[in-house]
Formats: structure tokens, C-alpha cells, sequence
């Protein structure tokens, strides 16, 4: 496959990737996803679960990571 010519083409991959990835981390409705400030590899997610709780998501792609906030609900989405 070779790489889109439309840089939004990639845009809306990366997108993709990321809700997908937000949702399998926590189950539930993905509410908003976003660029984080902090750099252009990574964003930041807003998820409510599947038991109602807000939770905020940071996807790191260039690291391939996921941190979950607050950090107590760790054990409950793993």
C-alpha cells in the first residue's frame, strides 16, 4: 500500500486509530478526541464508560501508550 497523497486522508487514519484505540483501553462512548498541547504525537481522548464514568485518555502514537485518568480507574479498565 502506498503511503495518501491527501494529508487528509492520513489525518483521518490517524483519527481512526486513535478512537479505535481509545475504546479498546475503555469500553464505553468515546466523547471527544484531540491533539494534546503538549506535542503533536500525542492526543487526548474523553471516554465515558460503560458504567458511566468520565474518563480522560492520553494516547501517545510515537510511544504507542495509553494512560487513563484518573489513574484509579486503572484496575477497573484493564
Amino acid at each position: 500500500m502506498t503511503a495518501p497523497t491527501d494529508p487528509r486522508i492520513a489525518t483521518a487514519r490517524t483519527r481512526r486509530m486513535l478512537e479505535d484505540t481509545a475504546l479498546a483501553a475503555v469500553p464505553g462512548t468515546l466523547v471527544a478526541l484531540a491533539p494534546d498541547q503538549a506535542g503533536d504525537h500525542r492526543w487526548t481522548a474523553e471516554v465515558r464508560s460503560t458504567g458511566g464514568e468520565h474518563l480522560t485518555l492520553r494516547l501517545d502514537r510515537l510511544r504507542h501508550t495509553v494512560e487513563i485518568e484518573p489513574a484509579r480507574a486503572l484496575s477497573r479498565a484493564a
